[in-house]
């Protein structure tokens, strides 16, 4: 199921939950974790020799318990341990136990210096616990793991990285550069944002048994495909009674736009899709899908039949596409809202009170930052969306690398599927068809927002393992979701 993303406080209070109710002491759960943590590193890398940078708290314990296993497999191993401070009692216990084979190099304010390189370097300087910036000669320390030429793990977070909030985080560019991120349990919010990618690289959740009865508040829902359950035809379904999309765009020269998102919303199974365009569109939507139904944007009249809205692809910013959001505003639906939707939104800020309860906005982050506002960081920006969904009581999808769905309740979801394969044109435009012909066919707007995003992104992942991720296009997406969308069927 979906995993939670909780702050440090909350990870600290379910480390201590666990070895209070599970029971286990604190060393034996630090062993267990580091213990998956080597299996993980000898997994996924060929090495023979291993620099482990370590702090004195529970993260640099990691490192010890670390470097002891990865020398019982024969590895040369070199710990370098920033004496900041005092030892943790679980770093000093594992302090203890490093055998022999192990070279231990002090590093302190007056001798600092790394000269060694190595196949692999190990950062377990500071867990999710750091509150406060790195300064100084331990940022110099950090800032010179960064230069050496070794491939970079980090376990559970960067050191440097707060797990929560990095918006007043000064300590960059003093923070590890890692390659792999080992995380225990959960995803940390920076994660999630482009600002931190180059930090954090690849990240892989390891589940070191936590306990599982542990309750608490979450930040947000990382969303995985077991969270994904579409409801399978019934026998005596037709296209009446599986849902009809009208779709609104391709105006002027954007046809393109609405031929995709037509394209797309056919192919994740609604009955009927209405496709209302300017004429220049008729032929191309006849031709590529001549299951749509067309209809001219200067006779708009919305269908009895209809059971979901979209609107956008291709659109405009002229006045008659105005006239086209009004009349759709006006009809008080449950719809979705993409592209020059969200741009005349933003032109006219007061058709924000007309949208209708439990809308779907579907903005890419230059979209976003015209309808809730420019904002200092990735942090602020995320909560000023979620604020709007709240103040408007509709869904954002804030759309790219892990996608960010935020709720009218104010809850955050976060996207697990996807790949940069899908920088390209028209991506948007299948988005939109996808989650427009959930939401026609009954879905929920919270079901339909989720299971389009994720399906969107997986359908795209499972082209970018066959092909690869470049020269990926969204009409390959739109080739893949029938068979992706009827993997996810649940009976």
């Amino acid at each position: 199921m979906s995993l939670p993303v909780y702050t440090s406080e909350i990870m600290q209070q379910w480390d201590k939950y666990t070895i209070e109710n599970e029971p286990i002491a604190s060393v034996d759960l630090m062993e267990r974790a580091a213990s998956l943590a080597a299996k993980a590193i000898l997994g996924r890398n060929v090495f023979q020799e291993v620099a482990i940078f370590c702090g004195p708290g529970n993260n640099g314990g990691d490192g010890l318990v670390i470097a002891r296993l990865l020398s019982e497999e024969n590895k040369k191993v070199t710990i370098y341990h920033l004496n900041f401070a005092e030892g943790s009692d679980d770093f000093k216990v594992n302090y203890k136990r490093l055998p022999k084979t192990v070279t231990v190099v002090e590093l302190t304010e007056s001798s600092h210096k790394i000269t060694h390189e190595s196949e692999l370097i190990i950062d377990a300087v500071f867990g999710s616990g750091l509150n406060r910036p790195v300064e100084g000669w331990i940022a110099e320390v950090i800032i010179q793991m960064n230069g050496l030429k070794g491939r970079k793990v980090a376990i559970d977070i960067p050191s440097g990285l707060y797990a929560t909030n990095n918006h007043e985080n000064t300590s960059f560019p003093a923070v590890f550069e890692a390659d792999e991120t080992l995380s225990f349990m959960a995803p940390k919010m920076p994660f999630f944002f482009p600002t931190y990618a180059g930090f954090v690289g690849t990240f892989r959740i390891i589940n070191i048994g936590l306990h599982p009865e542990f309750k608490a508040e979450v930040l947000a829902k990382y969303i995985l495909s077991e969270d994904i359950a579409l409801v399978p035809r019934r026998k005596f379904d037709h296209k009446g009674s599986t849902g009809f999309l009208t779709l609104i765009g391709g105006l002027g020269d954007m046809t393109g736009a609405i031929v995709i998102a037509a394209r797309a919303a056919s192919r994740a199974g609604v009955g009927y899709v209405n496709a209302i365009s300017d004429k220049d569109g008729k032929i191309p939507l006849n031709t590529s899908t001549p299951e749509v139904i067309w209809q001219p944007a200067d006779e708009f009249k919305l269908n009895d039949k209809t059971t979901g809205i979209a609107i956008g692809p291709g659109l405009g910013t002229t006045e008659k596409s105005l006239e086209l959001l009004k009349l759709v505003l006006d009809t008080n639906q449950p719809l979705v809202l993409d592209a020059d939707a969200l741009n005349l939104l933003a032109q006219h800020t007061e058709l924000n009170a007309k949208l209708p309860e439990n809308s779907i906005l579907t903005p890419h982050i230059g979209e976003l930052k015209r309808i809730v506002g420019i904002h200092r960081s990735d942090e602020e920006l995320l909560a000023a969306q979620k604020e709007f969904s709240i103040k408007y009581k509709v869904f954002i999808i804030q759309k790219g690398p892990h996608s960010k769905l935020t709720t009218p309740t104010g809850k955050i979801y976060i996207n697990s599927s996807g790949n940069p394969g899908m920088a390209s044109a028209g991506m948007g435009d299948a988005l939109t068809g996808i989650i427009g012909a959930f939401l026609a066919q009954g879905y929920t707007a919270k079901g339909a927002a989720s299971f389009g995003m994720f399906i969107h992104g997986y359908a795209a992942d499972t082209y970018a393992r066959d092909h690869g991720e470049i020269g990926l296009l969204a009409s390959d997406i739109i080739d893949r979701l029938p068979s992706v969308i009827n993997r996810f069927v649940r009976t």
